[in-house]
């Protein structure tokens, strides 16, 4: 009983060379934009993390007429200074 897997296959080794190499450009291709993707990743990510190595910058909000600013106090709740 014969089995599919008998057969010789049909192709001639040209057309089974340029399978191959379409195959490889094709893989290389792929390759390449996943390095590409992973290297703007990378850079992204390192950028947005080296502005903000200083941590928390803390702010005032300040009326400029009297020099009263906004704090909030240990009940959560805002303030006024002098």
């Amino acid at each position: 009983m014969a089995s599919f897997m008998d057969d010789d296959p049909k192709d001639s080794e040209e057309q089974r060379n340029i399978h191959t190499i379409y195959t490889n450009i094709c893989l290389t291709l792929i390759v390449i934009c996943l390095v590409i993707i992973a290297v703007t990743s990378i850079l992204e990510v390192t950028v947005n993390n080296t502005g903000h190595s200083a941590g928390i910058t803390k702010i005032s909000i300040c009326d400029p007429q009297n020099g009263r600013c906004a704090k909030v106090n240990a009940g959560r709740r805002l303030e006024t200074t002098n």
